[in-house]
């Protein structure tokens, strides 16, 4: 079967319909000829005249030709097409975050096509922020000023990036999944109070999440350090909640002291306890590992492995394709305390010629 311009008009777009979304995108009629005949080579099936003709404007088994009306919003279009209001990223990023606005027509995509973030102009990276602590007035450059992490939070959510969880990066690495553009992940180590008293009001006045990676004989040991109470809450919250060790002991080599076993039986300690250990305080299966300083082996990546922990991060600097080796994944340690080397950070496209 083909279409030609005048059953396309008529049965599928509709006279009217088809001449006001022709001057919107400043396209012919053969062009969507072409087009629609391709969908019906490919796809099979295209289905018309759903719902009202003056929203649905057109549907395949891949994408939904849409004409906004007053009280549409990203969210509930995702309910009601993709049956998941959490996926209305996947309309903003098909339209290039075009703001709603009455009466103009948008595309629904109804697959996960780009699972890799794969794209002409390059493939996507995930940037990973590293945080430590925070306070009103930092000295040390392991401290973020609250003030300026506000301000970093403001940029994210007035940019339109979206913090992912690391099951959602795992299935990313996979290549299961597409995430939404502008993904990154905000994690912060080492389970300072801090974290509970000031980043986590912070951070939810802006809908965001963290992962946090502690090591588990600092956990309420004192007032500085946050509790379990608290983590339970912000699991409950949404954030992740991953392993720095036990004591935070360099897993990359042995103290003068330490026989060769006696290493590796400290290496597998912090690893497998510190898993154990918080799975049962928190009943969950604990699954990512930030090593202590960034530094491992290749020995201690394949006990990384071997103990369960499906991704594990460094402090390499840059972000991460999925092809990424998921047990050794980059992180940019947020230290300077300037926006414009914050917003360096954020790179979300490795483009062909450069970054951007």
């Amino acid at each position: 079967m083909r279409l030609d311009k005048k059953t396309i008009s008529k049965q599928t777009l509709g006279t009217n319909a088809m001449g006001r979304l022709c001057l919107k995108y400043n396209i012919s009629l053969a062009i969507i000829a072409i087009a629609a005949n391709f969908l019906l080579a490919s796809c099979g099936s295209v289905k018309t005249g759903l719902q009202s003709p003056e929203q649905l404007i057109f549907r395949s088994n891949d994408y939904i030709v849409y004409k906004l009306q007053t009280r549409d919003t990203w969210a509930a279009l995702a309910e009601k097409y993709l049956g998941d209001e959490g996926k209305y990223w996947m309309i903003q990023d098909a339209n290039e975050n075009r703001p709603l606005k009455t009466g103009t027509f948008i595309h629904i995509p109804l697959k996960d096509r780009n699972r890799g973030g794969l794209s002409i102009a390059g493939y996507q990276k995930v940037p990973i922020l590293c945080y430590h602590r925070f306070a009103e007035k930092c000295a040390s450059p392991l401290c973020m000023p609250v003030h300026l992490f506000e301000q970093q939070m403001k940029f994210l959510k007035e940019n339109d990036y979206h913090t992912i969880s690391t099951e959602a990066l795992l299935d990313f690495l996979n290549y299961r999944h597409s995430i939404p553009k502008k993904s990154v992940i905000i994690s912060i180590d080492d389970g300072y109070r801090s974290v509970y008293n000031l980043a986590y009001p912070i951070l939810k006045k802006y809908g965001f999440t963290a992962t946090l990676f502690i090591y588990t004989d600092y956990v309420g040991v004192s007032s500085k350090s946050i509790t379990w109470p608290q983590l339970a809450e912000m699991k409950a919250a949404g954030f992740c909640i991953g392993s720095h060790t036990i004591a935070h002991s360099d897993l990359s080599k042995k103290s003068d002291s330490e026989s060769e076993s006696v290493y590796l039986k400290r290496v597998h300690r912090e690893l497998v306890l510190s898993k154990e250990i918080i799975d049962r305080k928190l009943a969950q299966n604990t699954f990512v590992l930030a090593y202590p300083f960034g530094r491992y082996t290749r020995q201690v990546r394949e006990m990384t492995k071997a103990a369960g922990y499906r991704l594990a991060m460094t402090v390499k600097r840059g972000g991460n394709p999925f092809f990424t080796n998921p047990h050794t994944l980059n992180r940019e340690q947020v230290l300077k305390r300037d926006m414009p080397t914050f917003i360096s950070y954020l790179k979300v496209l490795s483009a062909r010629t450069k970054d951007r």
